[in-house]
């Protein structure tokens, strides 16, 4: 996630070979790439937490049949509170959608609910628990500190198992992350986070992206989410 430094290229350089090989007169380097700090940023939102209306959108299948479906609602990432996950104390963020859709002219609610456990002292992730799963990664990781426009990479993997009894596992998870450079000077960058999921037999069954600006003081702004599987897909915005 480094960039390559131009100081070793310019102190090469003699000014006889700049005029010749380099184009000739004077020129400016260009400035270093504008860094955030992605690690900050997260702390800053586990402690803080965040609430957003939203529109929801996506298809589902109903006998057979794939259906759009539109709503609106509420994303909540609650601040986060200390609790027990995989036999140790860890802080605990839950995060909520809600809301009313509509498909096929009929409405219903939804709603869908899952909590990520960090490291209280680190903030280093631990893993996840949903109503039909219960994910542990199987190395702790934090968030990179310094990232760039164009930066990525992969954060870690993640074991799934039905329950926290770990006793029958369903796949694994990888997740990762990329980022889009600011469009002005010293503007907001924007990330996404990745989460792909996969079978026992290493088919991707799942990917959920969630994508937020983070500003040049790492504060993280939520600017999408998407889910896509095999049983639907579903897009969250800021309303």
């Amino acid at each position: 996630m480094s960039h390559l430094s131009k100081s070793a290229v310019v102190s090469a350089c003699s000014l006889a070979l700049a005029l010749a090989a380099c184009g000739g007169g004077t020129s400016a380097l260009a400035p270093a790439p504008e860094t955030y700090d992605l690690q900050a940023a997260y702390t800053h939102l586990i402690a803080a937490g965040l609430t957003s209306n939203v529109a929801l959108s996506g298809s589902v299948p109903i006998n057979g049949v794939t259906v759009a479906f539109t709503g609106t609602g509420t994303l909540v990432l609650s601040p986060g509170v200390t609790g027990t996950f995989n036999g140790a104390t860890e802080l605990g963020q839950t995060t909520t959608i809600s809301g009313t859709i509509m498909a096929s002219g009929q409405s219903s609610q939804y709603s869908s609910s899952v909590t990520d456990y960090f490291d209280p002292k680190t903030y280093a992730f631990q893993g996840e628990l949903s109503a039909n799963e219960y994910d542990v990664v199987q190395t702790p990781f934090s968030y990179p500190t310094s990232i760039t426009g164009g930066s990525g990479g992969v954060l870690g993997t993640v074991s799934r198992y039905t329950d926290s009894t770990m006793s029958m596992p369903i796949g694994t998870a990888q997740l990762s992350y990329t980022t889009t450079a600011a469009a002005t000077a010293g503007g907001p960058a924007s990330v996404q986070l990745i989460d792909k999921l996969y079978d026992n037999l290493n088919n991707l069954t799942e990917t959920d992206t969630t994508t937020y600006s983070i500003s040049s003081s790492n504060v993280l702004a939520f600017l999408s989410a998407t889910v896509s599987s095999t049983s639907g897909s579903l897009t969250v915005t800021p309303k």
